[in-house]
């Protein structure tokens, strides 16, 4: 496929490419990775290349047909399924899915802190994924641009309005890593993980801004 073709975002985030590589996952095939919060299936694109099956959930159905169109245009058998759904809802529906790799990547800040610990609880309970397998997240900081640009519901808890890059109105939660490292301890049995801060200046709707964000890679469940 020519990357010309490919509709919405056109390559995965850089550092789950790195952890891709880096957890030597380009050396094993028919894995089954899932992705809540997969958009058009940029990051999913790199694994399913690579012989994996994949499941991608996302509540923007716009995003999930540029996901369905793409990757109906790979040369590969391997399944995958794209899933317009919010993926609570998903996680409280489903069962026994027991993946390999688990992805939650620039999506669990748009819901609230009991929200996401809920969705933890679903995925481990419900068997969505199997044990001791690699995991991925990246997740916005307190000190975000966005932060505090909007009407506050706790600290670290708000509704964007800033004008500046097309989320107003969306709810947004930040974490310290500390505070996201304890979460995915009691919830998930995160081991064996890294945390990186990921600091980076971007151009939204000719604004400079200043983005705060954070990744961990571990091993779960």
């Amino acid at each position: 496929m020519n990357i010309k073709n490919i509709r919405g975002l056109k390559y995965p985030d850089e550092y789950f490419i790195k952890f891709f590589f880096k957890y030597n996952l380009h050396n094993k095939s028919n894995q089954k990775y899932l992705e809540l919060g997969c958009a058009n299936g940029c990051n999913l694109m790199l694994p399913y290349q690579f012989d994996n099956d994949i499941i991608g959930v996302d509540l923007n159905k716009s995003l999930i047909d540029f996901a369905n169109y793409n990757f109906n245009q790979l040369d590969t058998n391997n399944s995958y399924s794209y899933v317009c759904e919010d993926m609570r809802k998903f996680c409280q529906n489903e069962t026994n899915i027991n993946t390999d790799v688990l992805v939650l990547a620039n999506s669990i800040y748009y819901i609230p802190k009991n929200d996401f610990i809920n969705l933890l609880k679903n995925i481990k309970n419900k068997n969505l994924i199997k044990t001791n397998i690699p995991f991925f997240i990246r997740f916005r900081l307190p000190n975000d641009f966005r932060n505090n640009k909007g009407k506050v519901i706790e600290k670290n808890s708000i509704i964007i309005d800033n004008g500046i890059t097309g989320e107003d109105g969306a709810f947004c939660k930040f974490y310290e890593i500390d505070e996201m490292t304890n979460i995915l301890k009691e919830e998930l049995n995160l081991k064996d993980f890294q945390t990186m801060e990921i600091t980076y200046e971007n151009i939204q709707n000719n604004t400079k801004v200043k983005n705060y964000e954070a990744v961990i890679w571990g091993t779960v469940n």
